[in-house]
């Protein structure tokens, strides 16, 4: 036997690492969520609009210069002595107040006698209304309430922004103005196609009867 003591041992090849295996990230096919914006009332235009004009009101109720008259029917009453004779359909225009709102606060404002309405000289269909003695009474006494409001309004903001703040709002009225001026445009009814009857269909389809031939004598 040969001495192997002492005897150097082959060098083992090294051992290569494995890298570790990553795992595959699956595409997944499904469209990406997209985040809805959230909606905050603190933030919509129509809303802080609303609040403004409820602000107003209020700052007129507790004013005691109204004699018992609301915002609007003073708005009302100093729309038509700007415009005597006015009709209604103008009255909406001027006021921004809706047809059905207006005629209620009409009927209202009518019964104590602080408007009157007369058939239109150049439309019988239409009514002009007018102020009467007491109405006009009513509206001067409520004069310097809607100047109180208008001032606190203003008061409310910086003197830098009072005049943008008022063209803007003259600009709202504006736009409202032409989007109630402009015609509204009706579809044109579609024609409807004339079916034919049952009667109609059964006697194109019925057999026509023919006289029996005769037959010949032998």
């Amino acid at each position: 036997m040969k001495n192997t003591i002492g005897a150097k041992r082959p060098a083992r090849a090294p051992v290569q690492k494995l890298a570790a295996r990553k795992p595959a990230v699956r595409k997944s096919s499904a469209p990406a969520r997209t985040t809805r914006e959230v909606f905050r009332l603190s933030q919509s235009p129509s809303h802080l609009l609303r609040r403004a004009e409820q602000f107003a009101a209020d700052l007129f109720a507790r004013s005691d210069l109204h004699d018992g008259v609301t915002l609007r029917q003073t708005v009302l009453m100093a729309a038509i002595a700007e415009a005597e004779g006015a009709s209604q359909s103008d009255l909406v225009r001027t006021t921004g107040v809706d047809r059905s709102t207006l005629a209620e606060m009409m009927a209202r404002m009518e019964k104590p006698g602080l408007i009157a309405r007369a058939a239109a000289a150049d439309d019988g269909r239409a009514k002009s209304v007018r102020l009467t003695s007491e109405g006009r009474r009513r509206l001067n006494e409520a004069l310097p309430a809607i100047r109180a409001v208008d001032r606190a309004l203003l008061a409310a903001l910086p003197a830098s922004q009072r005049p943008a703040f008022q063209s803007i709002l003259s600009g709202l009225a504006e736009s409202a103005d032409r989007v109630v001026a402009a015609p509204v445009e009706t579809p044109s009814p579609a024609k409807k196609k004339v079916g034919k009857t049952r009667a109609h269909v059964a006697k194109k389809k019925a057999p026509v009867k023919r006289p029996p031939k005769r037959r010949a004598r032998r």
